[in-house]
C-alpha cells in the first residue's frame, strides 16, 4: 500500500506532466501560445493559411488515402477563405483557404463552430468578424468559383471550445448561390458502414492541394473512438511520468499505478453529439484545413451529409497531425441539429433565392483555367 506521504511526489509529477504534455510535447500542428484548454484545431482562419505558406516546414503532418474529386461531384462543398489573404486574383484563393463548408440553402453555409472563432490577445477565443471571411462557391480547384462576402455568422449557443461539443455554425452569404444544396441527415443512423469525407486539407506529403480531395472511411461506434483516444491519453501520461522520474526522484514502479488511476477517472472524449469515423489501422483521415467539411453517406441513390469535420487526436510525441491508428476522426453529428439549422435560417431572413444579390460586392473571381501540375 502506498502511504499518503508517498503520493505527494507523484501528485507533483502529474501536475508537471500535464504541463509538459500540453506545451513541450504537443504535436507540431498545435498553435504556439495556445491556451491549454483549447484543442489544437482552434483558430484555423489564421493557423491554416500560415501552414499553407510554410508547407515544407510541416511535412510530417499529413492525411492519407485521398484522391482528387471529379469536377462537379460535390457542388455543395465550399471553401472558407481568410479575407486578408485575398486580392483580385483567383490564384490568391488557394493561400487563403482555411476551412470547408456546405451549402444547405442558397444563402447559407454549414460549417464547424471552431472555424468561426480565433485566438485573442488574452489566450481566449473570440467570434470572427463576417468581414474577415469570404466563401468560395462552385470550385473544385481553388482558383475557380465565385467569392461571396459574408453577411452574418451564427454559432450554436452551446458550442464548447474546450471539448468541441456542439461544434456547428452557419454562415449567411451576402447573395444567394446557384449551386446545388446538400441534404442533411434527419435522423441518426447506426454508426457503421462506409462514408466519404471531402476537403482541401493537408496531404500525406505535407503539402496542401489546390484540387478538392475525397477519401472513403468507415463509421465506427462512439465507444471505439472513446476507448482509442483514452488509450492514447494514458500512453502519453505514462511516457511523460517516466521521463520525469529521474528529475522528480520517484520510482518507476509507481508509474503504472498512477497512470491507471488517472486513466480510470478520465471522462469520455466524445459526446452523443459526435460521430466517430476513420480506419482502425489509420491511413485515411481528414486533416488541417478540412475542418467544417462534410462527411457523407449514401442512402439509396442520395448522398446525405451526416457529419461536419470537427477534431481528432494523436500521440503527443507523434509528428503527424492525422491518420493515427486507433485514434479516429471526430465529426459533429448533424441529425442532432436539424431543428437548430432550420430555425436559425428561418429566424434570420430565410434560405434566400439562388443567384440573388451581388455575391462579391461587384468583384467576382470568375473561373480561371486549371494550372498545370
Amino acid at each position: 500500500m502506498t502511504t499518503a506521504s508517498g503520493l505527494k511526489p507523484i501528485a507533483a509529477a502529474l501536475l508537471l506532466s500535464m504541463a509538459a504534455a500540453l506545451s513541450v510535447g504537443r504535436p507540431a500542428f498545435a498553435q504556439d501560445g495556445q491556451a491549454d484548454a483549447v484543442k489544437p484545431e482552434a483558430s484555423p482562419r489564421t493557423r491554416v493559411p500560415d501552414m499553407r505558406a510554410n508547407q515544407e516546414e510541416d511535412a510530417g503532418e499529413r492525411v492519407f488515402g485521398g484522391h482528387e474529386a471529379a469536377k462537379g461531384d460535390w457542388p455543395f462543398h465550399v471553401a472558407l477563405l481568410s479575407s486578408e489573404m485575398l486580392d483580385e486574383s483567383p490564384a490568391s484563393q488557394a493561400d487563403a483557404q482555411f476551412c470547408g463548408g456546405t451549402l444547405v440553402a442558397p444563402q447559407w453555409v454549414l460549417t464547424s463552430a471552431h472555424c468561426l472563432f480565433e485566438d485573442d490577445s488574452s489566450g481566449g477565443a473570440q467570434a470572427t468578424s463576417p468581414a474577415a471571411i469570404a466563401v468560395l462557391v462552385g470550385a473544385t480547384h481553388l482558383a475557380e468559383g465565385n467569392r461571396f462576402k459574408v453577411a452574418q455568422i451564427v454559432v450554436n449557443p452551446n458550442y464548447n471550445p474546450a471539448t468541441f461539443d456542439n461544434d456547428i455554425g452557419l454562415v449567411k452569404l451576402a447573395g444567394g448561390a446557384s449551386e446545388q444544396t446538400v441534404k442533411i441527415a434527419q435522423e441518426s443512423k447506426p454508426d457503421d458502414g462506409e462514408a466519404t469525407v471531402v476537403g482541401w486539407g493537408m496531404l500525406e506529403d505535407g503539402t496542401f492541394p489546390n484540387d478538392m480531395m475525397e477519401t472513403s472511411i468507415k463509421l465506427l461506434p462512439t465507444a471505439s473512438c472513446n476507448s482509442g483516444i483514452k488509450n492514447i491519453y494514458a500512453s502519453d501520461l505514462g511516457n511523460t511520468l517516466k521521463s520525469l522520474a529521474p528529475r522528480m526522484r520517484y520510482p518507476e514502479s509507481v508509474i503504472d499505478t498512477a497512470t491507471k488511476t488517472i486513466s480510470a477517472a478520465m471522462s469520455d472524449p466524445l459526446t452523443q453529439n459526435m460521430i466517430c469515423a476513420d480506419e482502425t489501422s489509420g491511413g485515411r483521415d481528414a486533416c488541417n484545413g478540412d475542418s467544417g467539411s462534410p462527411l457523407f453517406v449514401k442512402q439509396g441513390e442520395e448522398l446525405i451529409q451526416v457529419g461536419i469535420a470537427s477534431w481528432g487526436e494523436g500521440p503527443v510525441d507523434e509528428s503527424a497531425a492525422c491518420g493515427h491508428a486507433n485514434a479516429y476522426g471526430v465529426y459533429t453529428r448533424l441529425s442532432n441539429y436539424k431543428d437548430w439549422i432550420a430555425s436559425t435560417i428561418a429566424a434570420n431572413g430565410g434560405p434566400g433565392e439562388p443567384g440573388s444579390g451581388d455575391p462579391a460586392g461587384g468583384s467576382h473571381a470568375g473561373v480561371a483555367p486549371k494550372p498545370k501540375g
